[in-house]
């Protein structure tokens, strides 16, 4: 590597240090910036310059300091770029429109035709929603990609010529080898994909229950259920992107038959269609009709309905059991429970599923774990295939064709 190649490494790392400490931090004066990232004043002060010239930062306002001068207050710019993040669910995709911050301007819920959803039912649905969202883009405001938050197990392949895809292994809505290449040259933007578990862990990482915590895990239940692992305060992948599959490990040798074709998976037992076919007897396959007849069964527990009682009590027991195994092998600071029957569980259940954790764990570790809700709620997966566009952005800088310089520069 050359010199000049080295000092223009060292300065994009340092761009990347300094705009990840302001989307975290939100405001933060330059001192404040330097003390948190331990970069040098004078690194500060250029790198920041450069931002402001691009109108990535903002100056917005002072703060009184002790004894000195008033210090100016930085944040990053909304407006100078925006991000798209889509969440593609079991029934619907959502898809939101991001600023620079990552606060959501506005967004389109489109159901698909049928389920199990088919690829091309998402693009085609995704593709519309985008073109809907673009309106609310001001004139001139470049947009930094597609982040986008799938079902199953996201593999990075590499051809031939050495060109990078990702392709979804989805076993249980029958999607092998997926790839949403085409996708980006539809709607005009890169596209990034990653697994919701995986999108729902960084956003809790950033913004949500997660935040500053070393070691965790992040639940995602809806009717199938996954995981994300934190270590170290980062997001683990394993050697094929496969880590957290969460949902298809075995908590019995004699279960019901998972989508996948194996026994015992946790999603047989905690995900919402399971819970539900205990309930009524079928599971409920009508969109929007889930969530009331879970109310209708916790309204039936807190009567003391002997079923729903059992209902719940196998719930929960089969709950703690998959959730302690998480413990046991990670040893967790928290477990954080999320997805929209996630969230149904936590809002009803979640000291009945933590004494149910405690109970399976070994001591020591069970003991100090904590179980919280999800902060973001429907928000999770979204917000966070919404990071995957600003993170490569925040890492490498503009795509050439995005730069405002560059768009300045006379021709």
């Amino acid at each position: 590597m050359s010199s000049k190649a080295s000092v223009k490494d060292v300065r994009r790392n340092n761009r990347a240090i300094l705009l990840r400490h302001l989307l975290l931090a939100g405001r933060s004066s330059r001192s404040e910036a330097g003390a948190a990232t331990a970069l040098s004043p004078a690194t500060v002060t250029s790198v920041i310059a450069e931002l402001i010239d691009e109108g990535v930062i903002l100056e917005t306002g002072s703060i009184e300091s002790d004894g000195g001068r008033p210090r100016t207050l930085l944040e990053l710019n909304d407006d100078a770029a925006y991000v798209f993040g889509a969440d593609v669910g079991e029934f619907s995709v959502t898809v939101g429109l991001f600023t620079l911050r990552l606060e959501r301007v506005a967004e389109r819920v489109v159901p698909f035709p049928q389920s199990p959803v088919r690829p091309e039912d998402v693009t085609e649905a995704i593709e519309a929603a985008i073109e809907d969202l673009r309106g609310h883009v001001p004139p001139g405001v470049p947009i930094l990609g597609l982040g986008l938050g799938v079902p199953g197990i996201v593999q990075k392949v590499r051809s031939e010529s050495g060109t990078v895809s990702r392709v979804v292994h989805a076993q249980v809505i029958g999607w092998e080898s997926v790839s949403f290449d085409s996708l980006s040259s539809r709607i005009g933007m890169r596209v990034y994909v990653d697994n919701g578990a995986k999108s729902t862990t960084q956003a809790e990482l950033w913004f949500g229950a997660a935040r500053g915590v070393e070691e965790a895990a992040v639940v995602l239940i809806g009717n199938g259920a996954g995981a994300g692992i934190v270590s170290a305060g980062a997001l683990t992948r394993g050697s094929n992107s496969s880590a957290g599959e969460w949902g298809h490990t075995k908590i019995s040798l004699d279960g019901q038959t998972c989508l996948c074709g194996s026994r015992g998976c946790v999603m047989t037992f905690v995900g919402a269609d399971a819970v539900l076919e205990r309930w009524r007897g079928v599971g409920v396959r009508e969109p929007g009709r889930e969530l009331v007849e879970l109310a209708a069964l916790f309204d039936r527990w807190r009567a003391g309905d002997s079923h729903a009682a059992s209902v719940v009590d196998t719930l929960v027991h089969h709950l703690g059991v998959a959730l302690s195994n998480l413990v046991n092998l990670y040893n967790p600071q928290m477990i954080v429970i999320s997805g929209w029957f996630g969230d149904v569980i936590a809002d009803n259940l979640l000291e009945e599923v933590e004494r149910s954790v405690r109970a399976f764990s070994l001591e020591q570790p069970g003991q100090d774990v904590l179980l919280e809700r999800s902060r973001l709620r429907r928000d999770a997966v979204a917000l966070g295939a919404a990071t995957l566009p600003l993170d490569q952005f925040i890492t490498t800088g503009w795509p050439h064709h995005t730069n405002p310089l560059f768009e300045r520069t006379p021709q």
